[in-house]
């Protein structure tokens, strides 16, 4: 049916799992304090009971002391013989009659009828005293008196068992008071287990359901923001945690994918780059390969005119300055085939920057117009190795001197000084040419921005020289001095120098 699969489907909203818990628990509290209010009503009900009981005791004495006081007076009267005896003992009945009533009218108990009308009896009894003539020396006093404590005992007899009567029901009331209160004792207990582990299992349920996935997030966040997209979180439930997991999931797997697309323009950049570069040595490399054929040509043909004359000693010297020319030939292709080679992977090795740089700066002034702008290199002695790309650093130097070269078109000089600093090597490419703009300083290194003109660079040049001095965990800043020179700054981490132990 469909309400049972939309029933089934409930357990993919956290929302509803929180709430089904907290309906759990709410009715388990719901249910104990439920009984525990109904044993607090039971326990007011029985409070109140031990407490009528109590006023109704104390009222029935009052009814038994106003009986002794109302017989006192008679009795009083039989040994004074003073009639204002007869005055005080009407007050004393009425005033016990009220009593009674009181009594009868407050509690609703009509069981006091008999005692209002022994009370009565002994006021006729008493009346009948107080007309006695001689009362102290009549000898019917003493059987009036009899009469009197016979109706007395009768009201006390009665005093008594309601009393008694009053006493069980407050025992009564006083020992379910008792047993409620040791019910209501372990209810409370009861509800406070319920609520602590009601709690601790939905803090648990919360902490391994909610905060832990998102603190395991967070930390797969983090990573993917160092740059390592080959994280995953763990995907263990189908709610709204587990959804964003698996978002998550896709999202790094979608730039991870990208990251490679971006290597591979970036790669594709930096050897277009290069081949931008060639483009501009190609009449250098024309000039330069030129000589050494001229003199190859000259040499051989010296030689083949020695060989006629026979002249072998000649011929040898020769042909020893032809090969020689053959192999600096060479070494000027080797040089620009290996500098215009892809590389998608550069490999990482340790190596002696200074060779990188005197090779960037001869290829440099290959060409006619890079030769009239003087470059000087200053070393400091015990340079270390670097680990990075050789072929990496030589396009970055490569990029550097061209533009300073074309700084310097019109005047000025290249200075290229290396050194160590904290365990880093440290080259600065400084010229005096026209130098950089300051509204320029803060955006060379974004793409697009030159100061050449649009027909002479494309302005990609330092944008790809700094993410691959970043590739080699390096560093490349602009910065000038105080003689208004404008320097590049490379900085390469110094290769590990493993001791023997």
């Amino acid at each position: 049916m469909i309400w049972v699969r939309e029933l089934f489907a409930l357990h993919k909203y956290l929302a509803l799992k929180i709430g089904a818990l907290l309906s759990l628990i709410f009715l388990l509290v719901a249910v104990f304090g439920w009984d525990l209010l109904q044993d607090m009503e039971h326990l007011q009900y029985e409070a109140a009971i031990v407490e009528r009981s109590n006023h109704q005791s104390h009222d029935l004495h009052a009814i038994e002391m106003g009986v002794y006081s109302t017989i006192k007076v008679a009795n009083d009267f039989l040994i004074t013989g003073d009639h204002r005896a007869k005055d005080l003992f009407q007050q004393h009945c009425q005033h016990l009659v009220g009593l009674i009533e009181t009594y009868q009218d407050k509690y609703a108990d009509e069981s006091l009828s008999a005692l209002r009308e022994n009370v009565l009896r002994i006021q006729d009894i008493a009346n009948a005293i107080f007309n006695l003539p001689f009362a102290t020396e009549n000898m019917e006093g003493p059987i009036f008196v009899s009469e009197i404590a016979k109706e007395v005992k009768q009201v006390v007899n009665h005093v008594t068992e309601k009393h008694h009567a009053l006493d069980a029901q407050v025992n009564s009331a006083m020992q379910m008071m008792e047993g409620l209160r040791l019910d209501m004792k372990h209810e409370t207990l009861a509800l406070l287990v319920v609520l602590l582990v009601g709690l601790g299992f939905l803090a648990y349920f919360i902490f391994g359901q909610i905060v832990q996935p998102l603190v395991n997030m967070k930390h797969s966040v983090q990573r993917v923001g160092e740059g390592d997209f080959d994280v995953a979180c763990s995907v263990t439930s189908q709610d709204e945690i587990g959804e964003l997991a698996g978002a998550f999931n896709a999202m790094g797997g979608a730039l991870q994918e990208r990251e490679q697309k971006l290597n591979r323009v970036r790669s594709m950049a930096a050897h277009q780059e290069k081949m931008n570069t060639m483009g501009v040595m190609t009449a250098s490399i024309a000039h330069e390969v030129g000589n050494p054929l001229a003199s190859m040509t000259m040499l051989l043909q010296l030689a083949l005119r020695k060989l006629k004359k026979n002249e072998h000693t000649l011929v040898e010297q020769h042909l020893q300055s032809a090969v020689s020319e053959t192999e600096r030939m060479e070494s000027i292709i080797q040089t620009v085939l290996s500098f215009g080679r892809h590389e998608a992977d550069a490999s990482f090795h340790d190596f002696d920057v200074t060779t990188v740089i005197e090779e960037a700066v001869r290829m440099a002034q290959m060409s006619p117009q890079h030769k009239r702008v003087p470059i000087q290199t200053l070393y400091e002695t015990d340079i270390p190795a670097v680990y990075a790309s050789s072929s990496m650093l030589m396009q970055v130097l490569m990029n550097l001197i061209y533009n300073a070269c074309h700084a310097c078109a019109e005047a000025g000089e290249i200075s290229i000084h290396i050194c160590q600093k904290d365990q880093q090597v440290v080259v600065e490419v400084c010229d005096t040419g026209h130098g950089i703009a300051d509204e320029l300083s803060h955006t060379i290194f974004e793409p697009s921005v030159s100061t050449k003109d649009k027909s002479e660079g494309s302005g990609f040049g330092l944008a790809i020289s700094k993410e691959l001095m970043d590739a080699m965990h390096g560093t490349l800043e602009l910065r000038k001095d105080n003689q208004n020179k404008t320097c590049f700054r490379i900085s390469l981490p110094q290769a590990i120098v493993m001791e023997e132990a």
